[in-house]
């Protein structure tokens, strides 16, 4: 198929002119362009505007940016908004300036500024700014009307973490407020994601001293806000409420989803109550912001080989099935890895079926099933029954039991691109994970598929980055002072390293991190059959851990991955040598 050079299309501008204009951002198939001009056009009689490169992104596209560093350049070019600007120049500074910072694109900066700024001070914002790794080239000072700029002050001031103070003051003195109560749970929603959280807790309880709001941040669980009883019972109840879900009943555990807007965009929230002793109610909030799944080249990233051979899989015309498993503990991000390898299939030339327990994101151009306590049906039922309706590839959100493994085993058999998940310690482990559900009426109909199907296998962990403003780079021998141990991170001692701050910076939360990455472990087994009945024959004979040695393997192991973070100053130096010693140690038990 020809393709098709498209590029960003005004918002206020018919789309087709764009498709042939010179300065291409990304290159897609034509079917993709009809795709999104059929799109448009719905949207067109609804009375709203979107652009193709709008549609396109919502669709989980990969838009191929134009390169925005030349060849050798260290600084980050960064489009950032108001809201990231405070990131790195707080509301604080800039009321003290008179001016208000209104965003950062293609390196410039527009300053909106009143009759009192002083242009000296420019120099104290830039340098802030490349603190954060924010590259500018150009600032552009916008005048503006002292009582304009003064409401802009005000708004801009007004986040949702300082509203939330005279929010719970006010709801301490009327309880019943309903405006206020609605207010909070908004807020709540908007702190949790301006702060990056994943997940929110709540507790009930009837000792005020017990009903915390915490949010999970990188892994790691903050205790935010500490409520009285009589605040905290309303807004458990408007989220019961407003979830679909039983607010009266605090004896039995419930399962609801809302939403909420957030920076022009929906943000999907799964709520989960639970009885907690001796009289109290817990309540879980997983925040699903589909627009922060990282995409399949930012996930593999750290490993170019893992991206080259999923990428010849899942771009490939012939049905010959596979199974692709990623493993790993609650909280890996082995879903976010499900649904990047999603965006990297093209959907608009392959039947895609997911069967998830439950839904999480909603996935366009993907047909996708839900599970749970009241579908009345089982994962391997729904397996099934996908069957019947001419499915490419099928994406099974967790192999958990015995039925599940066997029908994703005979979708393989039967010419399909199976991709799953797993709980396993690592890549080696799957197999064996996998071998211990089968049935033993099934185990060597199974095991032999699964030899001949298997693609690959991902064993992976969250490891928290280096915060790149507040980060300390030092020689390796002035960290460890031991030659023997720098040698075993793959290091000499003038290699330099990181070293988190842990006084942190504003940036950081004062944390000193600044988001997680993967460390990844791949298997992969050679493709040709004679190799495959090999591998065959050591998993029936529970000997696994020769598959590594089988020529034609590809194995990365984690111990790589962590040496390659440390290498490159991703992760904190003492905490990779702490995840290398119990990596080594896991794998001589």
């Amino acid at each position: 198929m020809e393709e098709v050079v498209t590029t960003p299309v005004d918002a206020t501008k018919e789309a087709k002119p764009s498709l042939q204009a010179p300065e291409a951002r990304f290159k897609l198939s034509q079917r993709h362009v009809d795709l999104a001009l059929a799109e448009q056009s719905v949207h067109r009689a609804r009375g709203r505007h979107m652009s193709v490169e709008e549609i396109l992104k919502r669709n989980g596209f990969r838009i191929e940016e134009e390169e925005t560093k030349s060849k050798g350049k260290v600084g980050l070019r960064q489009d950032l908004n108001m809201q990231s600007l405070r990131l790195y120049v707080p509301t604080s500074i800039q009321t003290a300036m008179g001016i208000c910072l209104l965003d950062l694109k293609e390196g410039v900066l527009r300053v909106a500024t009143g009759d009192r700024f002083d242009e000296s001070e420019l120099e104290r914002i830039i340098l802030a700014l490349k603190r954060g790794k924010c590259d500018v080239e150009d600032v552009e000072i916008e005048p503006w009307d002292r009582a304009e700029l003064a409401r802009l002050m005000r708004d801009q001031t007004e986040v949702a973490s300082e509203r939330l103070v005279r929010i719970f003051a006010t709801l301490s003195r009327d309880p019943d407020n309903a405006t206020m109560v609605e207010q909070a749970v908004y807020d709540i929603l908007a702190e949790a994601c301006q702060s990056r959280t994943s997940d929110i807790h709540l507790t009930l309880q009837e000792d005020d001293v017990r009903c915390w709001i915490r949010y999970r941040v990188d892994g790691d669980i903050t205790y935010k806000h500490l409520l009285p009883n009589r605040v905290m019972a309303p807004i458990v109840t408007r989220i019961k409420t407003e979830s679909k879900m039983d607010a009266a009943d605090r004896q039995h555990p419930q399962d609801g989803r809302l939403s909420f807007e957030w920076q022009g965009r929906m943000i999907d929230v799964r709520v989960a109550s639970l009885p907690v002793a001796p009289s109290g109610e817990k309540i879980t909030m997983r925040l699903l912001d589909r627009d922060n799944l990282r995409s399949f080249d930012e996930l593999f990233s750290n490993a170019p080989d893992v991206a080259k051979r999923i990428r010849r899989v899942v771009h490939g015309n012939v049905k010959d099935g596979g199974l692709i498993v990623v493993s790993g503990p609650t909280g890996s991000g082995k879903s976010t890895t499900l649904y990047g390898i999603i965006q990297e299939i093209d959907r608009t030339a392959k039947a895609v079926y997911s069967v998830e327990s439950p839904v999480e994101y909603d996935m366009p151009l993907v047909d996708q099933t839900s599970v749970t306590d009241h579908s009345g049906m089982g994962l391997a039922d729904a397996v099934r029954a996908l069957m019947r309706h001419d499915p490419d590839v099928i994406i099974i959100g967790e192999m958990r039991d015995g039925d599940t493994v066997e029908a994703a085993l005979r979708a393989t058999e039967s010419g399909h691109l199976v991709i799953t998940t797993v709980h396993a310690v690592n890549a080696l482990h799957v197999l064996d994970r996998i071998d211990g559900f089968l049935s033993s009426t099934y185990r060597t109909s199974g095991l032999y598929i699964l030899g001949h199907a298997l693609i690959g296998a991902l064993s992976q962990r969250l490891v928290k980055t280096v915060c790149p403003a507040c980060h300390k780079q030092m020689n390796a021998m002035d960290v460890f002072g031991d030659e023997n141990r720098i040698q075993d991170m793959g290091l000499i001692g003038d290699d330099r390293v990181a070293i988190a701050d842990r006084k942190g910076c504003d940036l950081c939360n004062r944390s000193g991190f600044l988001g997680r990455t993967l460390a990844l472990e791949a298997l992969f087994p050679p493709e040709d059959q004679a190799s495959k009945r090999s591998i065959t024959e050591m998993i029936l004979s529970n000997v696994t851990n020769s598959v590594v040695d089988v020529p034609g393997t590809i194995f990365i192991p984690r111990e790589a991955t962590i040496r390659d973070l440390i290498k490159r100053r991703v992760i904190d130096a003492h905490m990779g040598a702490a995840l290398l010693v119990e990596e080594m140690a896991g794998k001589a038990r």
